[in-house]
Parts: C-alpha cells; structure tokens; sequence
C-alpha cells in the first residue's frame, strides 16, 4: 500500500472510530460535536473533554510514526485553539478493552461513583491479587514489582451500578525494590511508582496521596539499607504519566517534580485478539513472524520524582 493511500485508510478508520464512540455518547446521554482537525476527527464534549480516536492500521513502525506525527499535529492544533488536549482513544484498547475503556471513559466525563480516602484503608496484596486487579483495570496490565498496596472500603458507597461494599478494594498501586542511584555524589535509594488503578468508573479522592504516605511511612521510613555511610543523601520515588490519558497534575499536586518527556513507544498489534506488545520486547521469533501484523507507536509520557 502506497502512503497515500495508507494515510486515506487510517483517516477513514478514524472517522469510522468516530462514529462508534459518539454512539457510545449518545446512548449515555452527553451532548458531543465531532470537528476535523488536520483531518483527523476530534469529538469535543459538553464537558469540555476532547476524545481522539485513533487506528491502528499501520503495516510497519515507520508508518505507524507517520501516523503519529499527522495526530500530534492535530493535537498542536487543538491546543492552539484553546480546546484542551485530547485523551487518545486506541482502535485496538477500543475494541479489546471495550467495557473498561467505556467506563473509564465516563469516569471523565463526569460519570462516576466518588470515593474519599478517608473512608478507606490501606493494606498490603498478594502478588496475585494485585496481578488480578491491574490485568483488568490497568492499560498496560501487571508489571514485575516489589510491594503492592490496596486501597479498601471501610463502609458502603453508592455506585452508578449499585452499591461498593465494605471491604471492597477500590484501587491499588504497585512499587518496584528500591535501587541505590549515586547522583551529585551523594547515594540514594530510588523507587519507582510502578502502577496505580481505581475501578474505572470509581473517583478515589485523595487515593494516590494515602497509598503515598503509607508508602513512605511503612516502607520508605524503615529502610536503614545506606544509611551507615555519610554519602546517604535519601529516597526518592519516580513514576510517569500517560500522556494518552494525563497531563500528570496528579503527580504535580502531591509534589512530584516534572523531569520531562519520555519517548513514545513502538507496539506491534496482533489484528486477530487486538493485543499489543512493545517491538523491543519482540522474541526473534516473534520478529520473524509479524506478516499480518500492525503496529502502533503510542505518544510517550511524562516523567516524574519525589524526593523525600
């Protein structure tokens, strides 16, 4: 397929990617106009929140970067506008994260059961536990870590579907070992803040910052690795934001300083299961046998560290 005409089928994809998610919208009742930009369509809510569909049709990552580069500058030309930066809706998240996505989705539009910290509480997980909560409600799925904490209800919540119990988990993040970074010539032992998930459709006010401070307080607090040595400058966590989803004001408000930009990630797409995978993580076998493949190169994030 020519560039040209690889550039018509993805923008025909989009459109049609459109179609579905204002469908989507209508049913739920919110007041959307859907406008061209670049000639990429961009669905502008009543709420204010802009969605950008996105397909997956790229037959190799040199056109899934070019695919990139035509929504990033649909994106700058938005954000000159004043509509604000759009979440990024995948073809393949769409059409293989259907319910989640749809529910998350609806999370930010409004649409939501609200949560305070406060009623809730902290407790450690089983490795298969936290696995179980983050392959359902986590983009990326679960990831190798080292401590993993649960946010759970102490009394009964209403819910847009019914009724959250009392000792139902809401949310939960994971934290890798730390790791002992030199810098400036001082040591530190550095965290990273590995995932963090609510229930889709569930607002935890004020989550993030009480898994944090049980973070700090039970784990951070008692690690006396290092400190026998007058170099010991302290911890620090780092974490990123999705820049699909988030701009990382989360981060920001709890005191994460902004270290930047990581780079965008390459996936290939299986067509068939609409499952992605990074390319560098590809076996050679794999590598070999990607004919009727797609791939996907996603817009990065941004890169975040407290220090302690």
């Amino acid at each position: 397929m020519g560039q040209s005409a690889a550039k018509e089928d993805f923008q025909s994809v989009c459109r049609q990617m459109a179609g579905s998610i204002a469908g989507f919208l209508d049913d739920a009742e919110i007041r959307f106009s859907v406008r061209g930009e670049s000639t990429l369509p961009v669905i502008h809510t009543e709420t204010g929140l802009c969605i950008m569909p996105l397909a997956v049709t790229a037959r190799s990552p040199e056109e899934a970067h070019e695919c990139r580069i035509l929504a990033e500058n649909a994106i700058a030309e938005a954000d000159g506008n004043d509509k604000g930066r759009p979440i990024i809706i995948a073809e393949d998240r769409w059409q293989s994260e259907g319910g989640c996505i749809r529910r998350r989705l609806l999370a930010h539009l409004g649409i939501f059961t609200h949560v305070f910290a406060r009623n809730c509480e902290v407790r450690k997980l089983h490795k298969g536990e936290a696995a179980d909560f983050m392959n359902r409600w986590h983009s990326y799925g679960d990831a190798t870590c080292r401590y993993r904490l649960g946010l759970f209800l102490k009394k009964a919540a209403r819910e847009v579907n019914g009724e959250l119990q009392p000792g139902e988990m809401v949310a939960a993040a994971t934290f890798s070992n730390g790791r002992l970074m030199e810098r400036g010539g001082k040591y530190y032992h550095s965290y990273q803040w590995i995932r963090y998930a609510s229930l889709p459709d569930v607002r935890v006010t004020g989550g993030m910052g009480k898994i944090m401070k049980h973070f700090l307080d039970e784990v951070i607090a008692g690690d006396q690795d290092a400190r026998s040595t007058d170099r010991f400058g302290g911890w620090d966590i780092m974490s990123y934001a999705d820049l699909e989803w988030s701009d990382g004001n989360v981060y920001r408000s709890l005191g994460f300083a902004d270290e930047g930009l990581k780079s965008p990630v390459m996936y290939r797409v299986d067509p068939i299961t609409w499952t992605r995978k990074p390319v560098s993580r590809l076996t050679d076998d794999e590598t070999r046998h990607c004919d009727g493949c797609l791939f996907y190169e996603n817009f990065g994030s941004r890169k975040y560290r407290f220090v302690h």
